[in-house]
């Protein structure tokens, strides 16, 4: 998206906000852009016009980007959904052809079974309490997916390097 994209959403917010008709919102512009910017115009627009067809006050960046996260998300799949992907892998392919098993999987639920270790899974004893854990951990992996899907590309990249840098440096202060 571009600065004058990015323009133009705070001008349709600031219409929709008229007490804030009067402010500058240069500034606000500027982190707009530098939060949104690879995000496609149009779907940031979307999000926008979703956010403030219920919005009472003036919408936030972390609004903006979760309701983003929220139209694009592909994964929407529910724990009870991904207990059933487990459920019919384990009928077809029992405990010893795990690899198959998790190709069957999509791959959130595939995710959750590796922490929990396939064979574990299927050879539990007792299901309805494997099924809760399941569940749970599925929910805190989706949860833990929304707030990565939430952060700008840039700022993911920007992340990635800062741990790779820090990672090096550690290894090589404990190399002295």
């Amino acid at each position: 998206m571009t600065f004058n994209e990015t323009k133009n959403l705070l001008a349709w917010t600031v219409s929709n906000f008229p007490a804030m008709q009067e402010r500058d919102m240069g500034p606000t512009a500027k982190l707009w852009y530098q939060m949104l910017k690879d995000i496609p115009y149009k779907i940031a627009e979307q999000a926008l016009f979703k956010l403030l067809a219920t919005a009472k006050f003036f919408p936030t960046v972390s609004e903006i980007l979760e309701v983003v996260a929220d139209i694009t998300n592909q994964e929407a799949d529910t724990a009870a959904k991904a207990w059933g992907e487990v459920e019919k892998a384990i009928g077809h392919y029992g405990h010893r052809r795990e690899a198959e098993a998790l190709e069957s999987m999509s791959p959130r639920t595939a995710k959750v079974v590796k922490y929990m270790g396939w064979r574990d899974i299927c050879l539990g004893e007792e299901i309805g309490v494997v099924r809760g854990q399941f569940l749970k951990m599925y929910q805190q992996v989706a949860e833990r997916e929304q707030k990565e899907r939430v952060l700008p590309e840039s700022l993911k990249a920007d992340i990635k390097r800062l741990n790779a840098s820090m990672g090096t440096k550690m290894i090589e202060e404990g190399e002295r």
